[in-house]
Parts: structure tokens; sequence; C-alpha cells
């Protein structure tokens, strides 16, 4: 039954993806004062896309043919390696090392389809992926020690198993600041990158998917999505676990996801607003950004090492 629960809350996790983006973007539309479009939008548009033709480069080799199938395959795979609303300390597979090597797979592989079709703008935003990534790496890596030093274990399910019953602490708040940086960075999100423009000086993710077109554009935006909802459901069950469900009820499984709808309702509004009323740094200013998300994290670790 545990089993079950999980592709349950993955396929859940995939259906409302694109409802909490159409969220986010009804909100930074109410903050920026115009009506915007309605929450079921991304459903529509996806469906367009899948629709439409779909125009290769005559540079493009196969990473830009079968790279978004890929991408799209990697992010459902890692939706079944996290906690939605359900968790307990039994699970055996989650390892924090596979979500990071799958989320890296993402990436890479986003790169490569940037590189592959030959364009000026496509290269420019793989080597701006590329720069912030030997930043975010390390910011990744420390944050989730911190976990694992909370919860002497590596498994996804078992860390917020472990941290829904302990007491939040300074240094776990630390690390919760740290890692909402790292989201930002990510997922192409302000002030680090701005997804909904394409001007040279301003483009990152948009830039490497700019000579993609309909199905396979479909799939990079819906891998995008998953990805961006993954990071921010291992923010919400890793780092603020409160509500998740931990026995097999129907009323503890309610109660949770109706708590985990909030708390990503909540986590959206607060990067609407940061998209709203923070501009987009220059570019040799974001490592200073995930300096300092890593400050916060050498700092969280000692704090636990000396029990402050």
């Amino acid at each position: 039954m545990d089993y079950v629960l999980i592709v349950l809350q993955s396929l859940f996790l995939l259906i409302i993806t694109p409802l909490f983006v159409g969220i986010l973007k009804r909100m930074k539309a109410f903050i920026r004062g115009y009506q915007g479009a309605k929450i079921t939008q991304p459903y529509y548009d996806i469906k367009r896309l899948f629709n439409k033709g779909m125009v290769v480069s005559n540079s493009s080799s196969f990473v830009s043919i079968f790279g978004p199938s890929i991408c799209l395959a990697f992010s459902i795979v890692i939706s079944l390696l996290v906690p939605v609303f359900y968790t307990n300390n039994i699970i055996n597979f989650g390892n924090v090392f596979l979500v990071i090597f799958m989320l890296a797979v993402i990436k890479i592989i986003t790169t490569l389809i940037g590189l592959d079709c030959a364009s000026t703008f496509g290269g420019m935003g793989s080597s701006r992926e590329s720069f912030i990534s030997l930043f975010a790496e390390p910011v990744m890596l420390l944050t989730l020690s911190v976990l694992y030093f909370e919860s002497n274990n590596f498994n996804v399910f078992k860390i917020s198993y472990a941290i829904s019953n302990t007491d939040i602490t300074v240094a776990h708040i630390l690390a919760l600041a740290s890692f909402f940086i790292l989201v930002l960075a990510e997922n192409a999100r302000m002030p680090v990158d701005n997804p909904e423009t394409h001007l040279e000086l301003t483009m990152v993710h948009e830039a490497m998917i700019l000579d993609i077109s309909g199905r396979n554009l479909a799939f990079i935006e819906l891998a995008s999505s998953i990805k961006f909802i993954v990071f921010a459901t291992l923010l919400i069950n890793l780092f603020l676990p409160f509500g998740i469900a931990t026995s097999i009820s129907i009323y503890s499984i309610f109660i949770s996801i109706v708590i985990y709808i909030l708390k990503m309702i909540v986590v959206l509004f607060v990067i609407a607003i940061i998209r709203t009323s923070i501009a987009k740094f220059r570019l040799f200013k974001v490592p200073e950004l995930l300096a300092s998300a890593f400050s916060l994290s050498i700092i969280s670790i000692a704090m636990l090492y000396f029990n402050l």
C-alpha cells in the first residue's frame, strides 16, 4: 500500500503541476494590477503545442529531436522519488543523490539542446546556464548535508519523516533560506533569470529552447514545470514537513493534501512577490547571491556541529 500511495502522489504531482504554474502567473498578474490568464491556461498551452508541427534546424542532430522527451522522462521519474502528501521511514528508495543526479541530467540535456541548434542565442544560454550551475551545485550538496546531519539518512522519504517529528532549529531555518535561493537559481526565476523575456541580455533558460517547437517544446516546457514544482515540493516537505501524512488513513491523507496545496500556494506567492519587486541581476552578480546561500549552509552545518 505504501508504494501504491507513492505512485498516486506522483500522478497527483504531475497532474497538478500546470495548475500551480497557472496560479503563479495569476498571482504575478494580480500583484502587477492586471487580470491575467486563467489558472488553467498552462493546460491549454500544452495541448496547443501538441497539436502544432515541429520545425527542426538543419544544423540540429538527434539531441534536439530526442532531448526533450528524455528531459520529460527524467522529470516524471523524479516525481516518484519525492514525498508529496505521504511519507514514512520504511520506504527504501528515493536516495537524495539519485534525485540530484537526475536533476543534473535534465540540466545537461537542456544545455546540449541549446548548443545543438548552432544558434547564437542557444550557445549564449547554455554558457550562462553552465556558469550559474557551477555555483549552484555546491550549495545544493551543502544544504542537503544539513538534512543528513539532522536525520542521519540520505533517503528523501526518511528525511521528511524524521524532520516532521523534530523541532525546527535556527540551523534548519538557515538551510531553508539557502535552499529557497537555490530554487530560484535552478529554475530560471527572478532575480537570476527572467523567463518572460526574449531579450539577448536577459535570456538564460529561454535562450536554450528558442529553436524548439511543437511537441518537443511541449515536452521541454512540461519538464521544466515539473522540475520547478519538484524543487518547491522538496522545499516544503524536507524543510517544512508539518502536516504531511505518516500513516495510511483517508483523513490524514486528505488533510495532508490540503496542507500541501496551501503551503505550495504560500511558496508561489513569495516567488511572485520576488518576481514583481526585484529586477533581474546582472550575470556576474548571480555568484554573489549563491555565495550568500553557500554561507548560510556553512553556518547551518557549523551550528549543528556545535549544537547551537
